[in-house]
């Protein structure tokens, strides 16, 4: 996610130059800063629920898992559309406008960038849930197309009446990343420190979020599963051949995971019958953002994936194979430090012929590759497992904000609602008065599936290790010619949150959850964190240290990583 960088100085300088208007100066911030807290901040002693086995959830009844699945459309209504009279992709006021409702004002949509207002739409956004449920224990999983969501609406869809009427114990929600999504952060509006955030459109979001919630758990019934990965490499098989052909890395050192899991949940008394499809796998939804006529809503590459599982793969393109049908909801996965797409990789098109230009064409054939690829390997690999105990844990946990351009965007209310603790709200902010963010996590497992959240772009080397160049897949490891080149030996030491997660007995299928249960930006290993020494925050060190800058901190391995270890290695 690498903002338009003027856009994003402006934004920055701006919010830290109003620091000193957030003191004890009578001034009441926009957003509630919330109480502070007697609990420690650093990590947790224990999840706040888990089932089975809290109170809410005792049994796990005769082991049948059921699973239901349903979506939701929230896709904006555009009316008020605009020539971009100068061909900069940005609004600029004065600029013409259709003013549909009369109201003087231009009532935009505002994408991901800043200054983009929406002038049509490419491809729906939609809610999709499944819920799984299992004796006295219902759960449920939410992805949203949506560029990522805060505490506060996340709350809105998991403390929705509707949820806990139909029995729900645990909402997990997250976020695909799209870029081209209606900003639902706040981060980019039509002008620097100017919010994006529309709250009648998360409204909106909210509650697709929730019925699609409902629905899924209303449709719940006897399942098995059918679940297969796969290493998406340029030569399958060949772990040098590299994977530019789907994406890459672009920020040393290059460590990313490139699994594809695919799991299928079909019914018990009808096999053939898909009742879900989650996909998991790591790559910035962003290719359109950054092409030819990027104004327009959309949900990437995540369209086309979700549109050809269902219903299969046919001409123009090469090797056809038939969809199974059901809901597919798409799991974002450990994308932080620029993993995508966009780089001229060599998407291969609907002839095999390599895509290299960002734009709607190529998100359409790397959608259309990652579905057949799915596909094939449910049909050639796929698992079917029939005992599929279910399990989760939850914990709230904290994170301090150091980035000063977020502590103020915060509290003068640019950004989405969340709460912040841990500091005086009538004092100034500085060091040893700096706010906190309180996040959530979740663990959860469906037999030998197993998926942690995370709240935010995690760095894929904070997932999997492979410092020993093990998950590079061909690539160099490092460009030593750079300034700030990261020192491999400082790096954290094994066990990695993959490694936990594969540690809980049964798990054989590990699912890292981006951008879920809340959103802080990228998750920065400490080793390898650095900042402008004149400008931190607003100017990014030389070298590839752009992810700092949206980024809470150097201490958000520690405050996050840390938590997600507790939480995968605790046992109830």
């Amino acid at each position: 996610m690498k903002a338009t960088r003027a856009f994003l100085l402006v934004v920055v300088t701006g919010v830290v130059m109003a620091v000193a208007a957030c003191g004890d100066d009578g001034g009441t911030p926009a957003i509630d800063a919330g109480p502070d807290i007697d609990a420690r901040l650093e990590g947790f002693d224990q999840p706040d629920d888990h089932c089975p086995g809290a109170s809410h959830c005792a049994s796990a009844g005769d082991g049948t898992l059921a699973v239901g699945a349903a979506k939701q459309i929230f896709t904006p209504t555009i009316t008020e559309t605009w020539t971009d009279e100068d061909g900069d992709g940005e609004y600029d006021t004065g600029e013409p406008y259709v003013d549909a409702n009369g109201n003087g004002e231009f009532d935009a949509f505002w994408l991901f960038g800043g200054g983009r207002a929406a002038n049509g739409v490419m491809s729906d956004l939609e809610a999709r849930a499944v819920v799984f449920a299992q004796g006295d224990t219902k759960v449920a999983l939410v992805y949203v197309d949506a560029i990522g969501l805060l505490a506060g609406d996340i709350d809105t869809i998991r403390n929705d009446p509707r949820v806990a009427a139909a029995g729900v114990d645990h909402v997990v929600v997250g976020s695909i990343h799209a870029h081209d999504a209606v900003d639902t952060i706040g981060l980019w509006g039509p002008q620097a420190l100017v919010s994006g955030y529309n709250p009648a459109f998360n409204a909106r979001l909210n509650d697709a979020a929730a019925r699609a919630v409902v629905d899924a758990a209303a449709a719940a019934v006897p399942a098995h599963l059918v679940i297969a990965k796969t290493l998406l490499l340029n030569t399958p098989g060949d772990p040098q051949s590299r994977t530019d052909h789907w994406n890459k890395d672009i920020r040393d050192p290059v460590i990313f995971d490139p699994t594809l899991t695919v799991a299928r949940f079909v019914r018990a008394d009808s096999p053939t019958t898909t009742i879900a499809t989650v996909v998991n796998w790591a790559d910035h939804p962003e290719m359109s953002a950054f092409g030819p006529n990027n104004l327009l809503v959309s949900s990437h590459y995540v369209h086309y994936l979700r549109d050809k599982i269902e219903g299969g793969v046919g001409a123009p393109w090469l090797d056809p194979i038939a969809g199974i049908g059901g809901i597919t909801v798409f799991v974002q996965g450990a994308l932080g430090g620029q993993i995508g797409s966009i780089r001229d990789a060599p998407v291969p098109g609907p002839d095999g012929t390599p895509i290299t230009a960002s734009g709607h064409p190529k998100e359409e054939a790397l959608g259309t590759n990652l579905a057949r690829r799915s596909l094939q390997i449910l049909r050639d690999e796929g698992e079917t497992v029939s005992e599929l105990p279910l399990s989760y844990r939850t914990a709230r946990f904290h994170a301090q904000i150091n980035n000063t351009g977020f502590q103020v965007a915060f509290i003068v209310g640019l950004l989405a609602p969340h709460p912040l603790v841990g500091y005086d709200p009538n004092q100034s902010i500085a060091p040893g008065n700096e706010p906190w963010i309180p996040m959530r996590a979740t663990y959860l497992q469906v037999g030998p599936l197993a998926i942690i959240t995370c709240p935010g772009e995690l760095h894929p080397e904070l997932w999997v290790g492979g410092y020993d160049g093990s998950w590079s897949w061909g690539w160099p490891i490092m460009d030593t010619t750079k300034p700030n080149t990261p020192d491999l030996a400082t790096a954290p030491m094994p066990p990695y949150l993959r490694d936990v997660v594969l540690a809980n007995p049964g798990v054989r299928y590990p699912v890292l959850a981006g951008l879920a249960m809340d959103y802080v930006g990228y998750i920065v290993p400490k080793y390898n964190y650095v900042l402008d020494a004149n400008s931190p925050y607003i100017d990014e060190a030389d070298g590839d240290h752009y992810e700092e800058t949206y980024s809470l901190g150097p201490d958000v391995e520690a405050h996050v990583v840390g938590p997600l270890l507790q939480l995968a290695g605790w046992r109830p």
